[in-house]
C-alpha cells in the first residue's frame, strides 16, 4: 500500500472524487499540488485523490493492482 504522495509514479492510474481518471505523467507535481492525506491544496473537495491503480507484472503479466483506497466518502 502506499502510504505518501511521493511514492505515486509515472504510469498509476488516478481516480478522484469527482469521477474523473487520470494518468500520471509527471509524478513531481502530485507533491506539489496534494498533501500527505491525498488532498488537494488549493481546490475544494471533489479534488481529492480517492484510488490509487497501478499495473504489477506477476508471472509475465501485467495485472492492474489498487495500491491506494480511502476509506469513505
Amino acid at each position: 500500500m502506499i502510504k505518501s504522495v511521493s511514492e505515486i509514479k509515472k504510469g498509476d492510474i488516478i481516480l478522484y472524487r469527482s469521477g474523473r481518471i487520470n494518468h500520471v505523467n509527471k509524478p513531481f507535481k502530485y507533491e506539489l499540488w496534494f498533501d500527505e492525506d491525498f488532498k488537494h491544496i488549493e481546490y475544494n473537495r471533489n479534488s481529492d485523490i480517492m484510488e490509487i491503480k497501478r499495473f504489477v507484472k506477476i508471472l509475465g503479466l501485467y495485472r492492474l493492482k489498487t495500491i491506494y483506497r480511502r476509506k469513505g466518502k
